[in-house]
């Protein structure tokens, strides 16, 4: 296949340089030069007619294509205007390759003439102009690869990993705003403080009805975010929905910093800390390790770790964060290769343990990747229970390297998974909290529900894990301030029903 090999460029122990300002994602793609031609090699008829797993990769490609246009394609080949005769519902890849996967299997015969060049060409010459060219063609090729190789692997301008997705501070440039499914439809799931977002006054559960004029419902969340980000001092306009109104608010993208970190004492007959890491970002140990430093001497009972919402980030600094609770010696997570000819490879923390009273980890279903494995490290080394909602499940790595056929494009390719110390991978199962708090009715689409082809880590052994709650020595009153965060509410209360405290294993 096309997008296969190249030198090694990043592995998962990359540390970022400093970088330069941040630029639109059409210049980093136009910068790259690619050409059509990457794209059409893989849509060649005989190709995509050769199993259902390519007619579906050559079907994402053109339609990841044609929904950045607001339009789409139906089984005869029309380009048809979103609003117009046959709508497909885009939210996600498995739901707008349905119709595709019925039409292979029930009409082969004329699935196997379909031609997805032609509808590219259709596309190309109505709607793509020349400084996007290059960004519409790495689109086509992301969309194919997601459902030919798996949802984690894929291409990007290499400028613009160096400069945007490794740095290893915590500015970006924003509008303001996470988004997340509320019924059907995009709602705010996050207001990011200080942005303009938070300026214009929008609230966690508007529901987001258009973006600069274009209807939002049936594109996917991935697109939706896209469509927010931009250059530093460019406008995006929302129209919202909030009790009924409709209200619009144009919003300049500005670059803010967003703490990484934050620390609250909360007052009582048994005192207890809440920290919040937002990111495993590039110094996190570090200021974990003062967080905690100055809640012992503020002589807590207890300890809330709030790792919801957390995307995960070095998985360094994540191992590091762990020991602190359990000590150097614990194994944190292994890592095995899909490749069966690389031993695994194990990581501790290599930190002393710093804080030994009870501790209940917060998560929910934006929790992924390096949070995971933080919350599920705790809990199988009996050092903490887990209370929300089940997580992401995002437990496999990728390592970068230049792409064969463009050098200025990284080819990021799905190596391995991460393995908890009980043997259990958190790959698309995520990890389930020992106290379900069902809170938050915006949702986050996980990927056995996004994709045609979700990714599975291989089975290991894995060990039974003790039951760590327990009735002795609750908290039965509530005491100092009440918090209406129900999970964070919850986790108080039963945050001394647990063994999860140092020299219990």
């Amino acid at each position: 296949m096309a997008v296969l090999g190249g030198s090694l460029l990043w592995t998962r122990h990359h540390h970022a340089p400093s970088v330069p300002a941040v630029k639109s994602t059409d210049s980093y793609w136009a910068d790259t030069g690619l050409e059509p031609a990457a794209l059409e090699d893989l849509l060649d008829s005989t190709t995509c007619s050769s199993s259902e797993r390519y007619f579906l990769a050559c079907a994402n490609a053109i339609i990841a294509v044609a929904s950045r246009y607001n339009v789409t394609v139906d089984q005869q080949g029309n380009v048809l205007p979103a609003h117009d005769g046959f709508i497909q519902d885009l939210s996600t890849e498995k739901k707008q390759l349905a119709v595709w996967k019925q039409f292979f299997n029930e009409n082969t015969a004329e699935a196997t003439r379909f031609s997805f060049i032609k509808v590219w060409e259709k596309i190309e010459a109505k709607y793509i102009s020349s400084s996007q060219k290059s960004l519409m063609v790495g689109v086509g090729l992301n969309g194919f690869i997601s459902v030919f190789r798996d949802p984690h692997t894929y291409l990007m301008p290499v400028a613009m990993f160096k400069e945007v997705v490794s740095r290893a501070d915590n500015r970006m440039t924003t509008a303001g705003v996470q988004v997340g499914r509320l019924n059907g439809n995009y709602a705010i799931r996050k207001v990011l403080a200080g942005s303009a977002a938070d300026r214009a006054g929008l609230k966690r559960g508007d529901v987001i009805l258009e973006i600069d004029g274009k209807p939002v419902h049936p594109l996917l969340q991935a697109r939706v975010m896209e469509m927010l980000k931009g250059e530093e001092g460019t406008k995006v306009s929302l129209l919202v929905s909030r009790d009924g109104e409709t209200i619009r608010k144009k919003l300049e993208r500005t670059e803010i910093v967003v703490s990484t970190l934050t620390t609250q004492v909360i007052e009582g007959i048994k005192p207890i800390a809440v920290i919040g890491l937002n990111k495993f970002a590039k110094g996190s140990c570090d200021k974990m390790k003062e967080a905690l430093e100055v809640v012992n001497k503020a002589h807590v009972r207890g300890l809330l770790f709030d790792l919801r919402d957390n995307p995960g980030g070095q998985m360094e600094e994540a191992a590091c964060i762990a020991s602190l609770f359990v000590g150097g010696d614990k194994k944190i997570f292994d890592i095995r290769y899909l490749d069966p000819s690389k031993k695994a490879e194990e990581y501790f923390g290599g930190e002393p343990k710093i804080f030994d009273k009870p501790v209940a980890v917060l998560i929910n279903a934006g929790s992924a990747s390096a949070a995971e494995i933080v919350a599920g490290a705790l809990r199988d080394l009996n050092r903490a229970i887990l209370v929300g909602e089940r997580t992401f499940g995002k437990g496999s790595f990728q390592e970068g390297e230049y792409w064969t056929q463009n050098k200025k494009i990284a080819l990021f390719e799905t190596k391995g998974f991460y393995y908890l110390p009980s043997g259990r991978s958190p790959q698309m199962k995520g990890l389930s909290p020992d106290v379900a708090v069902n809170f938050d009715k915006i949702s986050v689409d996980r990927e056995e529900d996004q994709f045609v082809n979700p990714l599975m880590a291989p089975e290991r052994h894995v060990r039974s894990l003790k039951n760590l709650i327990s009735s002795k020595d609750c908290l039965d009153t509530e005491d100092g301030a009440v918090n209406e965060d129900v999970q964070l509410k919850k986790a108080r209360q039963i945050l001394f029903c647990s063994k999860a405290i140092a020299g219990v294993n």
